[in-house]
């Protein structure tokens, strides 16, 4: 039963992949055009205030790419964010002549990357398998599929940052969590996640590898610098570089403030309160998010009541203190990227271990 299970969740995951992927195929056909980008930027509002021909964080990161990949400074263009994402979206230009073969990609990358952590995490490649399937029905995720965004390469390197970091592999998490600060707010990024880790390797008495994991810090630290190797070719230095850092920090501190509702309220209602003063409809919202917050609600409670220490602990950790962070900045509905997966497997977790435990129909004693 459980293998005919296994082989309808493979058919019906890769039949509505590949019917996303053929329905978003002439933006995959399309060939890339660096006059046409050049143009849209230099009358958008990025250099001309006030300008009738805006252009979004994609066509931004499209035109960044392409510069960067072509040896520009990448503190010249679109600084407030690190350059690894964009040099991935210039590859991607120069390789396939088509910016949104890196968004394919990186969609790819995000379910590989989520079904081997799931892997890890659950011990069964059925449990593994079945958040995959749901989150892949996401339209927040999938909708990606079709634009240089840098959210779904930014939750790829996460879910490996946390595989090799629950694996004790310090150093590959390190590798992964540098090029994770260099694809989107470096700082914060930092931040959240060392909290985060911190946490657990408390919670989880884990003191004798406090000294490993401050060490591969150091690593990711290195790699991230490594990304601006074409920044520091063109002649600047360390002091320059920290410099390039206040003003991401200082950028981000002058701009619009975040809202202590704005996530809950995305998730529970579906609705957007912008801070520029609209209300919106979060696109792809459904009544499943209220579900999954109700059910990782009642995850959170079970860990607490049985002072649970295992790998899950990490996930359990990670979704409120992520929400809360989201409720200190501006926030756009597809941040909910770094949450939802994680809320995914968090509600399998809570029906198995009430199933395990109330019925004694599944064997889940090595995973949970």
């Amino acid at each position: 039963m459980r293998k005919k299970l296994f082989i309808v969740l493979i058919i019906f995951f890769a039949a509505q992949l590949l019917f996303r992927i053929y329905n978003y195929r002439s933006v995959y056909l399309t060939p890339f055009s660096a006059s046409y980008w050049q143009y849209r930027y230099l009358h958008s509002q990025w250099v001309v205030p006030n300008s009738q021909d805006s252009i979004g964080d994609d066509g931004l990161y499209t035109y960044a790419g392409w510069r960067y990949i072509h040896g520009s400074d990448p503190t010249l263009l679109n600084a407030e964010l690190p350059p690894f994402g964009k040099y991935m979206i210039g590859l991607s230009e120069v390789i396939f002549r088509n910016q949104n073969i890196f968004s394919l990609f990186s969609g790819l990358f995000v379910l590989g990357a989520f079904y081997l952590l799931n892997r890890f995490l659950f011990k069964d490649a059925l449990l593994a398998f079945i958040p995959v399937v749901f989150f892949s029905c996401e339209p927040l995720f999938y909708t990606q599929l079709r634009t240089p965004l840098l959210d779904n390469l930014y939750l790829g390197l996460f879910f490996m940052v946390l595989y090799f970091f629950l694996r004790k592999q310090y150093i590959m998490s390190a590798i992964f969590f540098g090029l994770m600060a260099a694809t989107k707010s470096a700082v914060t990024t930092f931040a959240v996640i060392i909290f985060v880790m911190l946490i657990y390797l408390f919670l989880t008495k884990q003191k004798d590898v406090f000294k490993k994991y401050v060490f591969s810090l150091f690593v990711a630290a290195g790699v991230f610098l490594l990304t601006y190797i074409v920044y520091f070719l063109h002649g600047h230095s360390l002091r320059a570089f920290l410099g390039v850092q206040k003003y991401i920090i200082v950028f981000y501190e002058k701009g619009a403030k975040g809202s202590l509702i704005t996530p809950w309220e995305m998730i529970l209602t579906g609705k957007w309160h912008t801070w520029w003063g609209v209300s919106l409809p979060v696109e792809g919202w459904h009544i499943g998010w209220v579900l999954l917050f109700i059910f990782t609600l009642y995850a959170l409670y079970l860990m607490i009541k049985k002072r649970y220490t295992r790998p899950f602990l990490l996930i359990a950790i990670w979704i409120p203190v992520y929400l809360a962070f989201l409720s200190l900045i501006p926030t756009w509905p597809r941040y909910l990227l770094l949450a939802l997966p994680f809320m995914y497997n968090l509600s399998i977790w809570t029906i198995i271990t009430v199933m395990h435990s109330k019925y004694k129909v599944l064997r889940t004693k090595e995973a949970f």
